[in-house]
Parts: structure tokens; sequence; C-alpha cells
């Protein structure tokens, strides 16, 4: 009777047993199938077969896994997001260095670089493979960078020298830390640390650099000829020969020169030339009164010579100070990274996007799209406009524009209604301006009436025009367009909402063309002749007289940039390089001619921007 009962038991047992062991083994071969599929390559349809495996499936060893799997497939699809989702639910029992490299990784990718750091920094010792290694470093860079723990990046740089298969752009990396970002106690601290590699040589040279703008020549042939006494090998052989020819020169530098780069030729000389004029204008008021300081000019439009060659030539053969420009985008990249390995001031007048931020040795006296936007929002809000609306052109200002402007009023706690875009040679707006009124949505129908009550509907009052579904409008285009668009906007029917415009608009033609169009118009400009601030009037008199024509933006930006310099090269303070690169970053209320006060800490200017509008056929000033 024990027999049997025993025998009954076991067999109930198998019962239970058996389908979970059937169900675990049809888990395990769609985990089989999903990883197969990934080795093939068919990323879509194995994460279809794990996402499956991972809904239906219990927590266990399996899933983590396959968890792992989908993770990988997003970071491969760049959709972090979504990586972060999946991984973070694995419980920390099945965890892997797998999943926390994945999951750190993630993080950094969409900019939570603190937590990325905390995953991926206790990973270093895993036996992970190489590809992994890398994804791993890359990342902890990325991270330590973005948190400004430089001398820490530069431990992740040269961890990656051990693997990399390109190991110049490893260095390149190193190079750009240790020129433009890293501090003279981390840098001797690098030098230290990474004797006879690659990037202790790099520290070497830029501890010499230093030595040599703070003019100590002695102390830098001292950590030149250390570097040169070492056997290890270092791409930058040609820039530490060359700074050990500088320190044998005496008196190399020259403290009342300043190199200008601008196109003095070529189809845009008439800009350099505008700008030109109010730089002469500036050196000519300041060698009345004070020592005689120069200008040393160098066209950026001769063929076969690079903007950066032009910086050497300057810094090295003319021995400037400073460099004022470049004007044009194209040519200031090059010229800033050039500016910056010299670490010379560079004070540049053109536009490409995050040019400041090449080092710390670069400045930028210009108008932003950023500046503009935030004044405008500002400005429209405290206004009482809370809904919006943009018509853009189709190009890169109409998309760079629109795009901080969404960003801006989202954190002034405005609302978008639309955007509605038009092709860049556009001459008629009519679709964009009925889409902006909302004329091709369906009548709303009142819910006391059905759509069966036709009548009813079509006696609804209807007004004279449209109202419009915002309270004002945002135009990022050029005075031209604006003299074509403004008239359609009123004959369509968008009328007694605010028009808000950037410096583009700022031209006396489009009072001509469309001033009466635009009573409820207002735009932003750093630069208004008629303004009533003293150093304003000051530079328009002097202009006026010295070249008997009105002087344009471009002329006051260089009257401003010229003016600046020349008085911190005169400051008994000011001794190198160095110093001067002091004074641009710890100016304050400095009175500009085109609003420029200060610098911010990536050495954008600081503007007072004047708000426009157009009255009775003038431009004037908001009050």
């Amino acid at each position: 009777m024990k027999r049997t009962y025993c025998l009954i038991l076991l067999f109930v047992h198998l019962l239970m047993c058996c389908p979970v062991s059937a169900v675990a083994t049809a888990e395990v071969v769609e985990l089989k199938q999903g990883q197969e599929l990934f080795q093939a390559g068919d990323l879509n349809q194995a994460l279809a077969v794990l996402r499956s495996f991972v809904q239906q499936s219990p927590d266990s060893i399996e899933t983590a896994q396959a968890s792992a799997l989908i993770g990988r497939i997003f970071t491969r699809q760049h959709n972090y997001a979504d990586a972060i989702l999946y991984l973070q639910r694995v419980p920390v029992i099945f965890q892997s260095p797998e999943i926390e490299l994945l999951l750190g990784n993630a993080l950094v990718e969409t900019g939570q670089y603190t937590a990325g750091l905390k995953r991926l920094q206790p990973l270093g010792n895993e036996p992970l493979n190489q590809t992994d290694k890398a994804m791993l470093y890359r990342a902890l860079t990325v991270a330590s960078t973005e948190k400004q723990q430089f001398l820490l990046t530069l431990v992740y740089l040269q961890q990656q020298l051990t693997f990399s298969p390109n190991p110049a752009e490893i260095l390149a990396q190193a190079h750009q830390l240790l020129q433009s970002h890293i501090s003279d106690a981390d840098l001797a601290e690098a030098a230290f640390m990474w004797q006879e590699t690659a990037i202790g040589q790099d520290a070497l040279l830029q501890l010499a650099r230093r030595a040599l703008v703070q003019q100590q020549p002695e102390l830098a042939k001292q950590q030149l000829q250390k570097l040169f006494a070492s056997s290890a090998t270092f791409p930058y052989w040609q820039e530490a020969e060359q700074l050990l020819q500088r320190t044998s020169v005496d008196s190399w530098l020259s403290r009342d020169s300043i190199g200008v780069l601008l196109p003095l030729s070529g189809r845009y000389a008439s800009y350099g030339e505008l700008v030109k004029k109010g730089l002469a204008l500036a050196l000519q008021e300041h060698n009345k009164t004070r020592l005689p300081a120069r200008f040393i000019y160098r066209d950026t439009a001769i063929e076969g010579v690079t903007s950066a060659q032009l910086v050497s030539s300057l810094t090295d053969d003319d021995k400037v100070m400073a460099v004022i420009g470049p004007l044009l985008g194209a040519t200031a990249g090059d010229a800033a990274r050039r500016a910056q390995r010299e670490m010379v001031p560079m004070l540049t007048l053109a536009q490409t996007e995050e040019l400041p931020e090449i080092g710390n040795f670069i400045f930028r006296d210009t108008l932003t799209a950023e500046q503009q936007v935030k004044v405008l929002v500002n400005y429209a809000m405290a206004d009482g406009n809370i809904s919006f609306s943009i018509l853009r052109p189709e190009n890169r200002l109409g998309e760079k524009m629109t795009e901080m402007f969404v960003a801006e009023l989202q954190r002034a706690g405005g609302e978008i209604i639309d955007i509605v875009s038009y092709p860049d040679d556009s001459t008629d707006f009519r679709k964009q301006i009925q889409q902006l009124l909302w004329e091709d949505r369906e009548v709303e129908i009142p819910k006391t009436l059905t759509e069966d009550d036709e009548v009813e509907v079509k006696e609804l009052p209807e007004l004279e025009y449209p109202l419009p579904p915002f309270h004002a409008l945002f135009i990022p285009d050029y005075a031209d367009r604006i003299s074509v668009i403004a008239p359609q906007l009123v004959f369509y029917g968008i009328k007694d909402v605010k028009l808000l415009g950037i410096n583009g608009w700022n031209s006396p033609d489009l009072i001509v063309k469309a001033g009466r169009f635009l009573k409820d118009a207002v735009f932003v400009d750093t630069f208004y002749p008629e303004s009533k601030k003293p150093e304003v009037q000051r530079f328009m008199d002097l202009y006026r007289q010295a070249y008997q024509e009105e002087p344009t933006i471009l002329s006051a930006q260089g009257f401003d940039i010229a003016t600046l310099l020349l008085q911190i090269i005169n400051d008994p303070e000011v001794g190198n390089r160095d110093d001067l690169r002091r004074k641009l970053d710890d100016l304050n209320n400095y009175l500009g001619v085109t609003g420029t006060t200060g610098f911010d800490l990536y050495g954008e200017a600081i503007k007072q921007l004047y708000l426009l509008q157009i009255k009775r056929g003038k431009i004037v000033e908001l009050q």
C-alpha cells in the first residue's frame, strides 16, 4: 500500500513537471532563435522574437540574456531610450558586465553622464571583448569630458591606445584636450603620469607652449629639451621644433601688434572693407592719445593659402598679441583651431556653430540665433502673447531659428500652434497663410447640433475675416522676403497679431516696400544708429566725419572689436597673450557700440539687444 502511494505521488509530480519543462524548452528555443537572427544580421526580426520572449517569460538568466541582446540591438540602431527601458528591468541578481556596459553606454548617449559613469567605471577589469572595450572607453571618454574631468578623460584615452585600430585619432583627441581644456596643474600631472608615452610628450609640449606665452622662454626650453631626450613615438615633433626655435628669439612678442584676417579680395571683399573701415577708425582714435599700435592685415581670399597658415604667419613672423577675424564661416574653423594651438587670443566675427567651444583662446563678437530668440520670446510673453505660430523658409536659417524659438518658448511656458514652411524662392504665400488660419479644416459643429442639421450650420455667422488661432507669428527671414510676405498676410486675413522678426528685418528697404503692413511688428538687432547711447552717438559722429557715409553693422562690429583690444593691450598689466586672454575672460560692463558687454564662459559675446519697430515711416526703438 505504501509502495502504491509513493508511485501515485511520483506520477502526479511528473504530470506537474512535464508541461513546465516543455514550456522551458520552448522558451530556450525562442531565445536561441533570436540569437541566430541577430547573428544573421536580421535585427528587426530578432528584436520581435526576443521581445516576445521577455514579455512571456519569468525573470531568469535566460530573460537577462535576451534583454542584453535587445539592448545591443537598440544600441546598434541608436535607440538608446528603449535600450535603457529594457536593461533597467533586469533584476540585480541577473545583471552582468554586458548589461552594465550597454546600460551605461545608453545613459551616456542620452546625456545622463553621472549615472553613466557610475555604471561604467567598475567595468575596467572585466573580461570584455575588444569591441565592448572600445564601447566602454569611448563612453567613459565622452562622459568624463562632459563632466569636465579632463585628467580622467586622458586616462581613458590612454586605455584606448592599447587596442584602438586608429591610435592617431585617439592622440588627436588627447592633443586637442591638452591644448584647450586642461589646467596647468593637471597638465603637469599628465606629463608625470605618462612619461615616455605619446600623451606624456604632448603634455610637455603644451607646458612649454604655455610657458612661452607667459614669456618664460627658459622654462619652455627646459620642457622641450626633456621632450626631445625621450625615445617615445610622438606625432607632434614638428610643432615642438618650431616652438624650440621661438624660445631662442629675443623679444619675440610684439605688444603693439594685432593681426587681422579678412576677405580683402574676391567676391566678399566689400564685406571685408566695411569691417576694415571700422578697425581703421578705432586705430586712428587710439593712436591720437596712447602709445601707437598697428594692425597687420592678411587676406583670407588668397588661393593656396589656408587660414591656419595665415594665423601661424601672424603669430610666428609678426608676433602679434591677438588676431581679429576671420569674418567668413568657411575659413573660421581652421583659423580658430590654429589660434588655440598657438595660444593667441582670437576675436572672430564668423557665425560658424560652436566656434568659441574650440578653446579658451577663442572669442566671438557677433549676434547669435540664441540671443535673438531669447529676447523675442521674453518680450512677446511679457506683452501677453501666449500662443505662437511660425512661418519659416525651407533653408538652414529657417530650420535653426525655428528649432531654437520652439525650445525657448517651451522653457518660457508658451504654446506653439503651427509651424508652416515655404520654399526659399517663394513669392506667393496664399497656401501657407491659409494653413496658418486653418482655413482647410472642417467646420466645427456645436454640440447642440448634429451633422444632419445642414440649414442651421449654414446659418452660423461668418466673420469679416478669419480670426487667427494664435497671438503672435514668428518669421525668421530677411527684409527682401518680408517685404513680399507682409502685404499678403494682411490681404489674406492675418491681422491684429504680433509679428516677430530677426535682425535680418532691420533694413531701410523694408520701410519703403512694406512699412505700412508692419504696424504690429517687432524685430531685434544689436546695432541701432539712432540710439541715444553716448557710445553709439560718438561712433556715428566719428564715422560720418571720417567717411562721409552711414556705417553698417559690419563697420560698427569692426570698431567695437578694435576699440576693445586696443584698450586691453594698452593696459600695463597685460604683458603677454595669456594676460590678454584673461582680460577678455573677465570683461564686464563694457559699453560696446553693438551691445557687447562681455563674454560668457564659452567665449560668446554677451549682448544687449534692441527691440525695434516701424513707426511713421522710420525704424525706432521700442519704448
